[in-house]
């Protein structure tokens, strides 16, 4: 990848972590990370693969933390391995996808309440390289680790896994996970509370994955204009106001 394209790329993410959060202080974030350390052993016991966990400020765009793990799994060291790498080492035929993660994620915690934002778990894996071109699969599982004063995200906490031994490949895809709710999948969750026909459900469905209404108006082949009238008689006959309302009725 040229320069130039790393650098839009790396913006893009930067620019998705960067929406719907807090530029606090992180001041306790110190403390936080050793108790990270206390857990290693648990991670060392329970991670499938070579693992390594670091921290994101996402409002800055930096890793505030990276494990020395890093260097075994991608051969990279943990000053090395900062967003820009992280970009950069992504397969160029996942690449597209993840950024799209990446905002789906932005767009979804839009709508959490606010003392729910740390309930949820983000999943989903890719193909990066490391630093001797060996392609591996990554497992990313990543939560707001810290919320600031407004209680939007100032941290992010991510685990990543080498599962090469399990799969190569595959297009990614967002996995969302309630953390207090027995790791329920909420995009499989029953929505049976809520008056939809078949057609709303589908777009509910598309809005707890984080697409915006040009999103579903694409992948259903309809127009904008009709999903944002499907999406007013939706938030109508479920009497909400918005789609925060929605899904405090389901998440």
């Amino acid at each position: 990848m040229d320069e130039n394209k790393l650098r839009i790329y790396t913006e893009k993410v930067k620019q998705s972590w960067k929406k719907n959060t807090d530029k606090s202080d992180l001041s306790s974030l110190v403390t936080q990370i050793e108790k990270l350390r206390e857990y290693k052993s648990i991670l060392d016991t329970f991670t499938i693969g070579g693992y390594f966990v670091y921290v994101i400020n996402p409002h800055s765009g930096h890793f505030e933390y990276v494990s020395e793990q890093c260097i075994n799994v991608l051969g990279y060291s943990k000053n090395e391995y900062t967003a820009e790498l992280c970009v950069k080492i992504i397969h160029p035929d996942d690449l597209d996808a993840v950024i799209e993660i990446q905002q789906k994620i932005s767009n979804f915690s839009e709508y959490i309440d606010e003392d729910k934002r740390k309930n949820y778990k983000f999943n989903y894996d890719f193909r990066v390289y490391d630093s001797e071109k060996k392609l591996h699969q990554i497992h990313l599982q990543h939560f707001f680790f810290e919320l600031g004063d407004n209680s939007f995200p100032n941290s992010v906490f991510c685990l990543a896994t080498d599962i090469s031994q399990i799969k190569i490949g595959g297009r990614p895809e967002l996995n969302i996970l309630h953390l207090n709710k027995n790791l329920t999948d909420i995009l499989n969750s029953n929505k049976q509370i809520l008056l939809l026909t078949p057609k709303e459900e589908e777009i509910v469905n598309y809005l707890f994955r984080g697409y915006t209404s040009k999103d579903i108006a694409y992948a259903m082949k309809l127009s904008k204009h009709t999903i944002d009238t499907h999406r007013r008689n939706i938030l109508k006959k479920n009497n909400c106001s918005n789609t925060r309302e929605l899904f405090s009725l389901i998440l």
